[in-house]
């Protein structure tokens, strides 16, 4: 089973809230029937797009954002919504205290996301792109440790060309360029240190040495060039 289906799984075990109330000056009465008509796999992306943009600000509650959680997140991750972006769609948990749900719901989750990750490393171009993906894993408040470690390998070309795009376009001297960072969260500064400290140079010296096709080489060597200095 995929982790989106058991994400599908352990989160159908939540109820089908009977209504989802909102702000009266944002959100009409009975605008929630679209959501609530059917299997909630079957919502269609415009439709639950306004909801994930307003989802615990202005509409609904926690017990149903948990219901509409694995439509949402499979929507995001594919890049369904043309808004919100996917780092407010997976900001939403951080939002619910998701780390303080049942184990089976964390689990599956993190599962989630890790899949995602992974799935992103071996496709390029991907959409979203890996600077999309992992501010947005990063906005959960999980640690991105494993997540960094698992681009480090460059264990694809498609991992290289991410990092490549990443730092030449992502990064600006001591900052990443993404919006949606949380420049004061420690996510924020453990990228960076990742960037500075030396797990991506090496990664990338161990690349060179096993690599002979030239436009993969120079992939590497944008990177080596475009990466801050060691801290």
């Amino acid at each position: 089973m995929t982790a989106l289906g058991r994400l599908y799984e352990v989160f159908g075990a939540v109820g089908r809230p009977a209504s989802v109330s909102g702000c009266p000056h944002c959100v009409e009465p009975g605008e929630e029937a679209c959501l609530l008509s059917g299997p909630v796999s079957a919502i269609e992306a415009g439709s639950l797009a306004r909801y994930a943009a307003k989802a615990l600000t202005t509409w609904g509650d926690v017990p149903g954002f948990r219901y509409f959680l694995p439509r949402l997140l499979e929507c995001a991750a594919a890049d369904a919504f043309s808004y919100p972006d996917p780092e407010i769609v997976l900001g939403k948990l951080a939002v619910a205290g998701w780390h303080d749900w049942p184990a089976a719901e964390r689990t599956a989750v993190t599962a989630f996301l890790h899949e995602w990750w992974h799935d992103t490393l071996h496709r390029h171009p991907s959409r979203p792109p890996a600077d999309t993906v992992l501010c947005a894993v990063a906005a959960t408040g999980v640690d991105l440790a494993p997540f960094l470690d698992a681009w480090a390998g460059l264990e694809s070309d498609a991992a290289i060309a991410h990092l490549h795009d990443f730092v030449t376009g992502g990064l600006s001297g001591r900052r990443l360029t993404n919006a949606f960072w949380d420049r004061d969260a420690p996510a924020h500064a453990q990228v960076l240190a990742w960037l500075a400290g030396g797990p991506v140079a090496r990664a990338v010296e161990a690349a060179f040495a096993r690599e002979s096709r030239e436009p993969v080489l120079g992939l590497l060597a944008d990177v080596h060039q475009a990466l801050p200095p060691h801290s």
